[in-house]
């Protein structure tokens, strides 16, 4: 039985995974489980696992290649399986396809490991493409240099272009030209996207974090060993805010509006290889301390390359916060197909006028990019009056 190996999803915004390393070779046993290759989607790098066992009879894809979902990558089956001749879609036309007895298999993704700062160069495991050789040693320059510069054990010809770009340029000039790589290539494109597709208005409003501040110190006080963050209590407020304007929690879809039941709130998480948004589903059903330890839980799969396609998929809202790095305010585009997205600022002491009286105030500014196609002004006014309302009167999550 010779079972087809497919690619797989790579979720909701692309189509197409840049095939970044195979960890089998043609001829090696494959049990169920084992890890065959790893993709890059424009979110994050995914390794695939096999549920077919057998001999690895053919790879039609090779490193760097990008690859459609649902196109045929490999064939697993018992060494003595005959495939019959086709033409390669990559290279030789010599590489073999499924015979009639093909069984389509299903495949899996487990993250692999992304962060380029704990992605050290291991030179005995230093890999490189032909063309990437060849080009190495007509400029006389070793790959173990560019691997360093890049940080990375797999190179293709264009890191050993980029290379000699980069070399030649800081000679003549004080600029120089890196390769943007696959996930930040989507970004760009998602983001330019976004700004075309939604036309976006800004509002902005201060928040006195003063009751918000005391409600996460009595919460944090517990013996639970559960920590409360602020993120955590804007996105329950917010949550909270959306019933009283559920437009906030929309998308526009075929000239028709979409209005969703759940908030599934996705959390801005700052990666070294680019911005992944994990997702809480189901926000305003949990408690405070639930969305806390589901959030820490994201950004722990976040930061350790283990999210799934599942645990960035599906988000109505998001929440982009800059106060760790002391900024004050900001705006952020509208992460697609949502209709609204929250900045959040630092929170900061600030002199302010209470009842005509100067006093100071723990003040914190949110500023929302909504989608104009869906949610008016005064409907996105009335959003975030009502979150200020909740955020310096917490009790009234009680009611």
């Amino acid at each position: 039985m010779i079972n087809k190996i497919l690619m797989p999803s790579g979720g909701q915004t692309t189509d197409e995974m840049v095939i970044l390393k195979w960890s089998k070779s043609i001829g090696d046993f494959v049990k169920r489980g084992d890890i065959l290759f790893e993709i890059e989607t424009d979110k994050a790098i995914l390794t695939v696992e096999s549920f077919a066992e057998g001999t690895l009879l053919d790879i039609k894809y090779p490193e760097g290649q990008m690859v459609k979902t649902g196109e045929v990558v490999a064939h697993i089956g018992n060494p003595e399986d005959k495939l019959t001749q086709e033409k390669d879609p990559v290279e030789s036309k010599k590489m073999a396809v499924v015979a009639k007895s093909s069984n389509v298999q299903v495949i899996k993704t487990t993250p692999a490991n992304t962060n380029p700062a704990i992605h050290k160069v291991h030179e005995n495991r230093l890999q490189a493409s032909p063309l990437a050789k060849n080009r190495a040693k007509s400029e006389n320059i070793k790959l173990q240099d560019v691997a360093r510069y890049f940080a990375k054990n797999l190179l293709k010809k264009i890191d050993v272009d980029n290379y000699i770009a980069s070399a030649a340029v800081q000679a003549q000039e004080e600029f120089y030209f890196i390769d943007a790589g696959s996930m930040r290539k989507t970004i760009a494109k998602r983001m330019t996207e976004s700004v075309q597709t939604s036309p976006h208005y800004i509002v902005s409003i201060d928040v006195d974090m003063g009751e918000s501040i005391a409600l996460r110190n009595r919460l944090n006080s517990n013996d639970r060993g559960i920590k409360i963050s602020f993120n955590d209590i804007i996105i329950k407020v917010a949550a909270k805010a959306i019933e009283s304007q559920p437009l906030i929690n929309a998308t526009y879809q075929e000239d028709r509006i979409k209005v969703y039941k759940d908030v599934n709130f996705g959390l801005a998480v700052a990666l070294e290889s680019g911005l992944i948004v994990p997702v809480i589903k189901g926000v305003n059903r949990k408690s405070i301390g639930e969305i806390a330890v589901a959030n820490k839980e994201n950004i722990e799969k976040a930061k350790n390359s283990r999210l799934h396609e599942s645990d960035i998929s599906g988000g109505t809202i998001t929440l982009s916060s800059l106060g760790a790095f002391g900024v004050s305010n900001f705006t952020a585009i509208i992460n697609q197909p949502e209709s609204c997205i929250l900045a959040v600022g630092s929170i900061i002491a600030k002199t302010v006028v209470v009842n005509r009286q100067m006093v100071i105030r723990d003040m914190m500014n949110i500023t929302a990019s909504f989608d104009h196609r869906i949610i008016d002004g005064a409907i996105g006014a009335a959003f975030l009056k009502e979150v200020k309302n909740l955020l310096e009167n917490p009790q009234l999550l009680l009611l």
